[in-house]
């Protein structure tokens, strides 16, 4: 007979046999020794969010080939008790991984993070291979987060922020990647996925592993299923998206001291910390950028105490930013743009080796053309400067760049390289372009090696 599946509205017809408890008892089922090393590896329990589905990947952590033929996936919840909700087949090699996914239909029914679950990998007959329980009060998943075995296919169990389907579960390392990033706009977002995202893979075969994304991708609710697009993409390319927070502006300066009250305004660092943490969480990001970390040109008069000033406030934010990020501990990476001039903490309250203490990588907006009209020795001592400061500070910079001239006319890939060797010249320790859209982007693999 059918059995359905009611949440709501909706109802899920699974295409199994039979609605009694047939599954395999977790706490009292044996191991067959044929199916010694075969481990739940990593769960996506997405049945919450329409637009995602709900995937398990099955890992052989032996050293020898395991047959999954006779395995089945049980579930409990709240509808289910040890209702079958897929059949194994096929045989894994050592160290391979096979995923299980509702996409394709190998996996009969969805599974929510929002409530208590059991997942097991057994025979209909008690034998238990492997076992999952999420228990009430866990936490539930964001659009790209997943439960994992940390380490892969052997450690404890642990929710991480963003999924690593099909292959070997590991935090993020910032040290893996090339330190070359792109900003770009949440309007960006329809030419970056259009035709299965051939503009990203165009920008990760030219060397660019880093895409600082607007916080409008995230927030604007148009912008939101580009942004789900766009991520899995960038995943699976081995490009790191970063949230692109703007602290201190908002369409407008927002001051984060009270003028009145010689104070520090709660609300703004409140704010701050709240989306970061949302962006990770949510979104599953690898990295929170900092825009407008900073006075518009102000900060000497906003100046009260030896704890109330303009550069306290910049640091606080950054500090408080590093530690919402660290307290995720998956190696999320910290960064923030910086205003070009040197020792200009009187207008803007940025400190560089200050900040540094906190930020991961630095990112001066080194914009050569236009008002600032650089040249060539100007350009590069202002990179050496911040890489400079940044390293007294414990962290590192990445040389902001335009990838356009005084006209908003886009640099050709000739010009634009020129000026990304002359960074590779100075102690930057990468490079970030502004902006995508702007400009031919040439290929950088060869840098920074």
């Amino acid at each position: 007979m059918n059995c359905f599946k009611t949440i709501g509205s909706f109802a899920l017809l699974l295409a199994v046999a039979g609605c009694n408890p047939n599954g395999p008892d977790p706490g009292k089922g044996k191991i067959d020794p044929k199916y010694q090393g075969l481990v739940l590896n990593e769960i996506a329990a997405h049945e919450e969010n329409q637009d995602f589905d709900t995937w398990v990947e099955v890992c052989n952590a032996s050293d020898q080939s395991r047959d999954l033929d006779g395995l089945g996936l049980f579930i409990t919840d709240e509808y289910f008790k040890g209702q079958k909700i897929a059949d194994l087949s096929g045989t894994l090699a050592p160290g391979e991984r096979k995923v299980f996914s509702t996409a394709d239909e190998t996996l009969v029914t969805g599974i929510s993070s929002a409530a208590p679950f059991t997942l097991v990998m057994g025979t209909d007959k008690d034998t238990v291979a492997d076992s999952y329980e999420h228990k009430d009060g866990d936490p539930s998943l964001g659009y790209f987060a997943s439960y994992q075995r940390l380490p892969d296919a052997s450690g404890e169990w642990r929710r991480v922020t963003y999924s690593s389907k099909g292959k070997v579960n590991e935090l993020f390392d910032l040290s893996k990647t090339k330190p070359t990033a792109v900003w770009a706009w949440g309007s960006h977002m329809s030419d970056l996925v259009a035709n299965d995202g051939a503009k990203l893979k165009e920008l990760k075969a030219k060397g660019y592993d880093h895409l600082l994304l607007n916080y409008s991708a995230f927030d604007y609710p148009t912008n939101k299923p580009l942004a789900k697009r766009l991520i899995p993409i960038c995943d699976e390319l081995g490009i790191s998206v970063h949230a692109w927070l703007q602290a201190f502006y908002d369409g407008d300066w927002v001051s984060p001291i009270d003028d009145e009250k010689k104070a520090f305004k709660e609300e703004i660092f409140e704010r701050i910390r709240t989306d970061a943490a949302r962006y990770i969480e949510q979104w599953g990001v690898k990295g929170i950028h900092l825009d407008y970390i900073r006075f518009g040109g102000t900060a000497y008069k906003h100046n009260y105490t030896q704890e109330v000033n303009s550069i306290n406030a910049v640091n606080r934010a950054c500090r408080e930013v590093r530690e919402t990020c660290d307290a995720f501990e998956e190696g999320i990476v910290t960064s923030a743009a910086l205003m070009p001039e040197a020792n200009s903490s009187e207008y803007y309250g940025q400190v560089p080796s200050q900040m540094a203490k906190y930020i991961h990588i630095l990112m001066p907006m080194i914009y050569r053309y236009g008002s600032y009209n650089m040249s060539d020795n100007t350009f590069k001592s202002n990179s050496n400067y911040f890489a400079e400061r940044a390293a007294a500070g414990g962290g590192v910079s990445w040389s902001g760049i335009q990838t356009y001239d005084a006209n908003t006319k886009g640099l050709s890939a000739e010009k634009l390289r020129r000026d990304i060797d002359l960074m590779a010249e100075t102690k930057a320790s990468g490079i970030v372009l502004f902006r995508y859209q702007l400009g031919t982007f040439p290929d950088v693999n060869d840098l920074w090696n």
